[in-house]
Parts: C-alpha cells; sequence; structure tokens
C-alpha cells in the first residue's frame, strides 16, 4: 500500500530508523553487559580457586589416600557449585555430584576458563593446579542468563513505547515541517491562467522555505510574461485580420453578385466566400478567448430571463434539426432570472445547441431543458450523439480540439466552441460540463448562479465581439 501523506512516510521512516538503530543499540548493549558478567564469573571462580588451593596448603595432608581427600573436599565444596579433582596419578579424588558423568577437565590443557555442558546447562570451569593436586571448578551461570533475559525482557517491553512517542514526535516534526509547504501548496493552486498576477507571499526566514518560495515566484513571473505575449500576439494578430477578412468577404460577395460571373467562377467565388466564413469565425473566436485570457472580458451584467432568451434560439435550432432529420424537445419553467450578460448567454447557449445538432445521428434527437437547483440555473443540452471516450473527456474544452470522428468534411467547426462557452460560464461565476455519455445520451450541464439581492457577475473593462462560434 502506497502512504501518500508526506507526514505519514517521514514519521514512519523516523520509527523504522530509530527501531533499527535501538535494536542495534540494544544488541551491542547485551553484548557488552554479558561480556562484563562473563568477566565477573571468571573473577568469582578465580577468588574461589584461590582460597581453595590456601585450604589444600595448610592442610599438609597425604593425598594418596582417597578417603581422607574425599572428605576434605566434600567438607570444601558446599560453597562450590562444582568441583572435580584428580591426584598427579590423573586419579579422580573428588567430583560434584551434581557433575554426574561429566567431566569437568577440559580434552586438552587450556590456560583460561571454558565451558563445559552439563544437563543442558553452560557451566564455567577453570583449572587451578597445586602440588600434587589438580582441579577444575565452576560456577553456573544461570545468573548472567537471568540478567540478559531480564534486560531483554525491559527492552522489548519499553521499545513499543518507546517508538510510539519517536512515531508521534516525528508526525508533529513533520507537520510543523510541512505546513509552509502545504501553505505555499494551498497559495500556488489560486494562481491560474486567469490570476498569473498573484504571487507566493514573501517569505519570513532566508532557509529551503524561503528558497522554493523566492523560484516559484520567479517561476511566475516568466511564465506571465510569456502568457502576456501569446495573449497579446494572439489578440493583436486577431485584430488585424479581421480588417483584410472583412474586405474579402465584401469583395466575394460583390464578385457573387455579379451577373457577369461564369458559373464556373461563381462555384469558385461560393467555396471561397465559405472558406473565408470560417476564417472570420476562427479569427472572432481567437479575439474572443484571447480576451478572457487578459482579463479583459466585459459583461453588459443586468437580470436576464433564460427562458425567452431559450424560445429565441428555438427558432434557429428548430431550421437546424429539421435539416439534419432531428427531433427537438425543449422543457422550460415559466421563468429562470440570473444576472448576466444576455448577449453571451445567448452565445454560449448556442454553440452548446449547435454542437448537440453537428454530432448527433439521423433520426436522433435534441433535449433542451433548463430548471432550477437551489441558488443555481441548470440549463441541460442532451443529444444522442457518438459516446465521448474517457480519454477526450478531459479534452473537449481545450481550444482546437476535436475528436478523431470530428475530423471529416461533413462536420464543420474548429474546436473553439466549448472553449468560448466555458469562458462565458467562468465570467459569470458558473461552469460547463460533461455531465454524461454513453450509447444513449451525451449530455452537458451549464450551471449559472441566481443572485438572491440583485449582484452582478464582476466583470473588468474592456468589450468583447459578439458573433455565432463554431463548436468543437
Amino acid at each position: 500500500m502506497k502512504i501518500r501523506s508526506l507526514r505519514a512516510r517521514v514519521a514512519l521512516w523516523t520509527v523504522i530508523m530509530v527501531c533499527g538503530v535501538l535494536v542495534l543499540f540494544g544488541a551491542g548493549a547485551a553484548w557488552n553487559l554479558r561480556k562484563e558478567l562473563i568477566k565477573g564469573l571468571d573473577l568469582e571462580i578465580g577468588i574461589e580457586g584461590r582460597d581453595l588451593i590456601a585450604e589444600i596448603e595448610e592442610q599438609h595432608s597425604d593425598w594418596t589416600q582417597q578417603t581422607n581427600a574425599a572428605a576434605f573436599f566434600a567438607q570444601e565444596s558446599k560453597n562450590i557449585d562444582y568441583l572435580e579433582v584428580h591426584n598427579a596419578a590423573g586419579q579422580t579424588l573428588y567430583r560434584s555430584s551434581n557433575l554426574e558423568e561429566t567431566t569437568a577437565f577440559p580434552a586438552r590443557d587450556l590456560d583460561g576458563p571454558y565451558n563445559v555442558r552439563v544437563d543442558d546447562q553452560r557451566i564455567r570451569f577453570r583449572v587451578f593446579q597445586t602440588g600434587p593436586i589438580r582441579f577444575a571448578l565452576g560456577k553456573d551461570s544461570i545468573r548472567v542468563r537471568q540478567t540478559l533475559a531480564g534486560l531483554a525482557s525491559a527492552y522489548f517491553f519499553t521499545l513499543p513505547l518507546v517508538l510510539l512517542a519517536v512515531g508521534g514526535g516525528a508526525w508533529w516534526i513533520a507537520r510543523r515541517a510541512a505546513a509552509p509547504v502545504k501553505t505555499i501548496a494551498a497559495q500556488a493552486e489560486k494562481i491560474s491562467a486567469s490570476a498569473l498576477h498573484q504571487r507566493l507571499p514573501p517569505p519570513e526566514a532566508e532557509d529551503e522555505i524561503g528558497h522554493l518560495t523566492l523560484v516559484l515566484n520567479q517561476m511566475f513571473d516568466r511564465l506571465e510574461r510569456s502568457f502576456d505575449q501569446v495573449t497579446r500576439f494572439t489578440s493583436d494578430a486577431s485584430h488585424e485580420l479581421k480588417t483584410p477578412m472583412t474586405l474579402m468577404r465584401a469583395e466575394l460577395e460583390t464578385a457573387l453578385a455579379s451577373d457577369e460571373s461564369h458559373p464556373a467562377q461563381r462555384e469558385l467565388l461560393s467555396r471561397l466566400l465559405e472558406q473565408c466564413f470560417q476564417l472570420t469565425q476562427i479569427v472572432d473566436g481567437l479575439l474572443f478567448l484571447s480576451r478572457a485570457d487578459d482579463r479583459r472580458l466585459a459583461l453588459d451584467a443586468r437580470p436576464v430571463d433564460l427562458v425567452p432568451l431559450l424560445q429565441e434560439l428555438r427558432e434557429d435550432a428548430e431550421i437546424l434539426t429539421a435539416r439534419a432529420g432531428l427531433a427537438l424537445d425543449l422543457h422550460l419553467p415559466e421563468e429562470l432570472l440570473v444576472p448576466g450578460d444576455a448577449r453571451l448567454l445567448r452565445r454560449a447557449a448556442m454553440n452548446l445547441i449547435d454542437n448537440a445538432i453537428k454530432y448527433n445521428q439521423r433520426g436522433g434527437s435534441v433535449v433542451i431543458k433548463a430548471e432550477r437547483e437551489g441558488r443555481t440555473a441548470l440549463l441541460t443540452f442532451r443529444n444522442t450523439g457518438p459516446v465521448i471516450s474517457g480519454a477526450e473527456r478531459d479534452k473537449i474544452f481545450e481550444r482546437f480540439f476535436r475528436s478523431d470522428g470530428s475530423h471529416n468534411k461533413e462536420t464543420s467547426g474548429h474546436g473553439l466552441g466549448l472553449s468560448i462557452t466555458r469562458e462565458i460560464a467562468h465570467a459569470h461565476q458558473g461552469e460547463v460540463t460533461l455531465a454524461r455519455s454513453d450509447s444513449e445520451w451525451t449530455e452537458f450541464w451549464f450551471r449559472l448562479p441566481i443572485a438572491s439581492n440583485g449582484a452582478s457577475p464582476r466583470s473588468p473593462d474592456n468589450s468583447v465581439p459578439s458573433g455565432h462560434a463554431e463548436g468543437p
């Protein structure tokens, strides 16, 4: 499972690293403690061995008598865990009962302590010699094992508590550290193509976050300059093209109206006039969008009743649907008032109607419905057109985008209609969305807010060109 939260990942990795460090530290501490405990055990064996040697040397006994030797060592070994005694000939003079059949002496001579397993227990031994007596004295290492077991139990009991505290602390630290980044991200999300003039607040400290803020602001500066250049170029080019395109249309219409033209020439002039009309539509759409990008989309805002507006468009829609062999159905309330620019709203609605007609099938239907949902006016444009695939759903509002099935001579348009409609919706504080597209219906929703106090959508100063624009 992938963890998306940066704070959770920082906390998790901190806990993992601290856990690893604590385990290594605990293992090292246990190893060092065991070493010191074994060293202390060897020291005790050495002390008891030297004490026993002193007792042996004070006796001046005949150690060849095994009975006397056994009695002596039985008496002296009461405070010794394990003891095995040999004489110079290698005969066993005494052996602790707890050794049973186990030999305490090593197979080869050793200078230092060694371990012997007795009844599945590891016993620490050391060999001592004085005169003809040679003995192996041992002590049980159970205290070492008990001490290490107690340490391990306490360590693993407290380890989860420590890791929980570390995880909580890491989460808090990560939250504090990521808070400026979260703030920057929230402010950066507000900066869009229509608000490129906004900037992130200056940093409070000259650290990595402050450097990131400066870099992002510099990037926004470059983006704004580039966007303004493209917008100005599009606007200037579209504006400069309008006059020659208008003159060309006038000249072509004059030549087409002349009686002196031959039929072949009239057909050529007609095709040229049609292409000129399409170019005019593209220029008009580009000029509209460039002004919208430059935040110069002005609204003649006043109360608009969408019902008569759609009824006016019904006449044009009926002509187009009849020509395409489609059925048209309208569902309108008695009244639906919104604050806005009637000219722009008419253009947006006609674009959606035009799309519903063009991208349809013979014998299909077009349904237009207007209704009120709370404080929102909802216009629904539904048609029996081809299914818009999932890959195209996010692209249909892009400029000049047309689906693969739309690039044919029978379906006119230049892919600007939905882009223009979206800009008009945004200018009215509304939105246009593709609500549905399946084998039965393709449905667009055009939402507009209904102001309760007569407030109107905000708008900049300059006006925008009017006129019909083609769909995608």
